[in-house]
């Protein structure tokens, strides 16, 4: 089984660099991260992910917008939805362009791990780290 590829995207460093550091201790996969929409854009456009966990704020390109572009090049990529705004219309819209699901910041790295797990469990590629190959 390969290694399922993530890419964490958020414009507030700590958090990318916080939910980066558990799962890949948590979970067998190979992470990238993103700082913008823009960097993200530049980093999908190279390579496919099994996972994207995408901000809806970001100065510059948004997350809705990084996601529409994600579902039209990569229509198969999960995309998990991270926003600080509890807005239904919000989460409405990203569900409606294609995102699984989201979560609401500021939220416990278990509930982040739960859904990564699900979502991967979906695609036969949830590995975690006591388990040897």
């Amino acid at each position: 089984m390969d290694k399922p590829k993530i890419l964490i995207v958020d414009d507030e460093i700590e958090v990318v660099d916080r939910i980066k550091n558990f799962l890949a201790r948590n979970i067998e996969c190979d992470i990238q991260k993103a700082y913008s929409g823009k960097q993200a854009l530049n980093i999908i456009n190279e390579e496919v992910f099994d996972l994207i966990l995408l901000d809806i704020k970001m100065p510059g390109i948004s997350g809705i917008d990084v996601l529409k572009k994600v579902k039209a090049t990569n229509p198969e990529t999960d995309v998990l939805m991270i926003t600080a705004y509890d807005s239904q219309q919000v989460a409405r819209e990203a569900l409606k362009e294609g995102a699984v699901d989201y979560i609401i910041k500021p939220s416990t790295i278990d509930v982040i791990q739960s859904k990564v797990k699900h979502l991967l469990e979906g695609k036969n590629k949830y590995l975690p780290k006591d388990i040897k190959k």
